[in-house]
C-alpha cells in the first residue's frame, strides 16, 4: 500500500471479505519490522506523504464454503491424427491438413485448467486424437452440469464457429493453432530480410548444418527513416490459452523451433437438462477434448485485466 496524494493519512482502515486475525509490517524481503494494529478484524495504519508500507496478514476462515467443483470428460469419436513423434511423418495431413503437426512428445494425456479436467487421447504418429468439426452431435452426460468446456484450435486462421446446445446457438471464435496470440506494435521496413528456415531434426541433426554460414550471417540493419515503411498495430487474442508447445513438427519430419503450437479452452453455459452438443460445420475447427462441469457462479471483471490494445488513436513510430 502507498499514499498517493502527498498528504499524511491517519487511521486508514483496510478490510477484507473475512476478518483479519493478525498482521505485521514487513520490509521488501518480507522480513518482519513490527506488529500491526488489528481492530475488529480490520487492519488500521497511518501513512506519511507518499509513504509505501507492506503488511503480512492472516485472514480468518470464510463463513460460507462453495460446494466441491466437479468436471466430467465426454467421450469423442476421433477422426484426425493431429500429432506426430519426432522425425515421423504424418499419414493423413497432421493438424493443418498440410503435414504440420503438434509435437506428440509434448502433448499430455490430461490437461487441468481452472479445475476443469480435459482427457486427451494418446498422442503419437498415426493415432487419432482430434475431431474435425463437421456438424456432429454429441450426447451430454446426465447430471447437474451448468458449464461446457471445449479444448481445441483452428487449423487455418481464427474461425467463427457456431456450436449448439440442444437447439440454442453459441458463437465462439476458435483461434489458430499457430502464429502469435499477441504482439506489440511492429515496425515494417521496405527491404524485409528473408525468413530463415530453422527447422531441424530432433534426433539426426547434422552439425554444423550445410547452410551454417547462411544461418549465422548477420542480417543487414534497416535505416531510419529511409527504410521505414509503416507500423503494424499491436493486437491481443483473448481466448483462454490451455496448452502450448515451443515448436511444431513440419511435413518434412523436422522440428520448427519458436513456431508455437496452441490449444485454447472455450466455455458455453449449459441450461438445466441439456441433452446434446452439436459441433459447427467447419472442417477447420479441431477439437481434442470436451468436458462438462458443475461450475461456480461466473465472475466478470469490471475492466480487462490486461492491455487489450484496442486504442482508437493513430499510431506513430
Amino acid at each position: 500500500m502507498v499514499e498517493l496524494s502527498g498528504a499524511p493519512a491517519h487511521g486508514v482502515q483496510v478490510s477484507f471479505a473475512t476478518p483479519v486475525t493478525s498482521a505485521r509490517e514487513v520490509n521488501a524481503q518480507e522480513q518482519p519490522i513490527s506488529p500491526a494494529e488489528v481492530n475488529n478484524g480490520t487492519l488500521v495504519t497511518s501513512f506519511a506523504a507518499y509513504q509505501p508500507r507492506t503488511f503480512a496478514l492472516r485472514i480468518g476462515s470464510p463463513s460460507v464454503h462453495l460446494a466441491p467443483f466437479h468436471s466430467e470428460p465426454i467421450t469423442l469419436q476421433y477422426d484426425l491424427a493431429a500429432a506426430t513423434n519426432d522425425d515421423d511423418k504424418t499419414s493423413d495431413g497432421g493438424f493443418d491438413g498440410k503435414g504440420n503437426a503438434i509435437p506428440a512428445e509434448m502433448l499430455p494425456s490430461q490437461i487441468n485448467l481452472d479445475r476443469v479436467r480435459f482427457e486427451l487421447a494418446p498422442a503419437k504418429t498415426g493415432a487419432y486424437n482430434a475431431v474435425i468439426a463437421k456438424g456432429q452431435t454429441l450426447a451430454l452426460p446426465v447430471g447437474h452440469h451448468n458449464r461446457l468446456y471445449i479444448l481445441g484450435a483452428s487449423s487455418e486462421g481464427d474461425q467463427q464457429a457456431v456450436f449448439r446446445v440442444d437447439k440454442q446457438p453459441a458463437t465462439l471464435k476458435i483461434q489458430s493453432w499457430n502464429g502469435w496470440i499477441g504482439q506489440w506494435d511492429t515496425r515494417l521496413w521496405k527491404s524485409q530480410q528473408e525468413e530463415r528456415d530453422w527447422a531441424i531434426s530432433a534426433n539426426h541433426a547434422p552439425w554444423p548444418p550445410p547452410d551454417f554460414e547462411q544461418r549465422e550471417a548477420r542480417p543487414r540493419a534497416p535505416r531510419f527513416p529511409e527504410d521505414y515503411a509503416g507500423l503494424q498495430p499491436g493486437y491481443v487474442k483473448p481466448a483462454t490459452l490451455a496448452w502450448y508447445a515451443s515448436h511444431h513438427h513440419t511435413a518434412d519430419e523436422l522440428n520448427q523451433p519458436y513456431q508455437y503450437s496452441y490449444l485454447f479452452a472455450h466455455s458455453i453455459d449449459l441450461p438445466a437438462g441439456a441433452h446434446t452438443l452439436t459441433l459447427p460445420d467447419n472442417d477447420k475447427v479441431r477439437i481434442l477434448a470436451v468436458s462438462v462441469a458443475e461450475d461456480y457462479p461466473r465472475l466478470t471483471p469490471a475492466v480487462p485485466l490486461y492491455d487489450m490494445l484496442n486504442r482508437t488513436e493513430s499510431v506513430t513510430p
